[in-house]
């Protein structure tokens, strides 16, 4: 077995030095097939990365906790926050208020109804960051009372991406509006700011103080969620932890609250496996062609080899230790490649309507590739050279 290796290994270097610029254009496609493959998967990992923080950084942070079944408020939010800023490593719960209602304007109403939460801004800014995302006016203060911060969405001109232009507010800091409520009432606010989180949900709500809230709703000392900030991942723990303090209210995670953006990651998912699949079957096509190709020419050889006695076996396994050189350095190649490119746009994020998207580049991306790429250059390699060992052995001498 040992002399058959060696000889294999030799007859492979040997066809390799011969074809120089083929091995070095297959090994460069190689490479490039392995960055399609591992970049593309980066891409949309990246992006559903990007998705599932803007959730939790622009809706409902990590957690969020809703009345219990059969109830429209959770009441004593006072007390129930006290307890659950109790739990170490909580670093903020925001009480919210949600309605709905529609916006007017000289009497006549928009066509189009509005999502409205009403926030305690301070609380709000441990929870959530979209007051960083304000890009006219200022955000929300204490001292907010009759003043509102409008998603683009809602208030139009070019950051909005969705709404038709006729259903937007076209809306500028220091407008004021009526807004009817789903309670009857009917109250002016100001706009102070316009903000644009990029975020599915966030750009299409209008923010309010929790004390304008409470006079709408007739409401005190309750709310309609309490969102949770936490560390991403150990979600379930301080749900537990939330459990035992005797808090009886729906708790849920961002995860379970993420409706669209789950459907649209799942998607992403099923398209980075089709894409991968699809690279894997190039990679293999193009070894299986490369070594063909190369068998094509050296039928002679083959068949003088049959005809010293050299074992089928050692032919075949010496073009597979070709098409498995192709691979090794065709894999280094592309990992180097993958790397210089993560690296640079780390250095410089994709601009998205979702945010910023870094590709990420998981060590089961590269491993996988990587060993798919293997297995495919193997393949490759065995197919070709096996029918070609084959073959009547005069058949193979006096072939041109």
């Amino acid at each position: 077995m040992g002399n058959l290796l060696k000889v294999s290994f030799f007859l492979a270097l040997k066809n390799l030095r011969s074809a120089k610029r083929l091995f070095a254009m297959t090994v460069l496609i190689v490479a490039l097939s392995f960055v399609s493959v591992t970049f593309t998967s980066a891409m949309i990992t990246g992006m559903s990365e990007a998705m599932n923080d803007q959730l939790i950084d622009k809706m409902f942070g990590n957690i969020v906790i809703e009345p219990r079944e059969g109830e429209f408020y959770i009441d004593d939010v006072d007390a129930l926050l006290e307890k659950i800023r109790s739990v170490p490593g909580v670093r903020g719960a925001a009480p919210r208020y949600y309605l709905g209602g529609n916006f007017f304007k000289n009497k006549k109403p928009y066509p189009a109804a509005f999502g409205f939460m009403a926030i305690d801004p301070v609380e709000e800014k441990k929870v959530t960051n979209v007051y960083k995302d304000v890009s006219r006016g200022r955000y929300l203060t204490e001292k907010s009372r009759g003043e509102m911060l409008l998603g683009t969405h809602i208030s139009g001109g070019k950051e909005q991406y969705v709404m038709p232009t006729e259903e937007t507010l076209e809306a500028e800091v220091g407008d004021r509006f009526y807004v009817a409520f789903g309670t009857g009432e009917v109250r002016q606010f100001r706009i102070k700011g316009i903000v644009n989180p990029r975020d599915l949900y966030a750009v299409m709500q209008a923010y309010m103080t929790i004390e304008d809230a409470e006079e709408i709703l007739g409401v005190h000392n309750k709310a309609s969620a309490i969102a949770i900030r936490v560390d991403k991942g150990r979600e379930k723990e301080y749900i537990k932890k939330f459990k035992e303090l005797g808090i009886r209210e729906e708790i849920r995670t961002w995860e379970t609250k993420a409706g669209t953006t789950a459907l649209m990651t799942s998607v992403f998912s099923l398209i980075e496996y089709l894409l991968t699949t699809i690279g894997l079957v190039i990679i293999f096509v193009i070894i299986f062609v490369v070594t063909y190709i190369s068998i094509i020419y050296k039928r002679s050889q083959i068949g003088i080899l049959k005809a010293i006695g050299i074992d089928e076996r050692v032919i075949i396994l010496s073009y597979m230790i070709q098409a498995i050189f192709y691979g090794v350095f065709g894999i280094i190649l592309g990992i180097i490649f993958s790397r210089l490119l993560v690296i640079y746009f780390a250095l410089h994020p994709i601009d998205t309507i979702l945010g910023f998207v870094i590709p990420i580049l998981t060590d089961r991306i590269a491993i996988m590739s990587s060993a798919m790429i293997l297995v495919s250059s193997m393949i490759g390699g065995f197919l070709p050279s096996y029918m070609a060992s084959r073959e009547n052995i005069i058949k193979l001498i006096w072939s041109r």
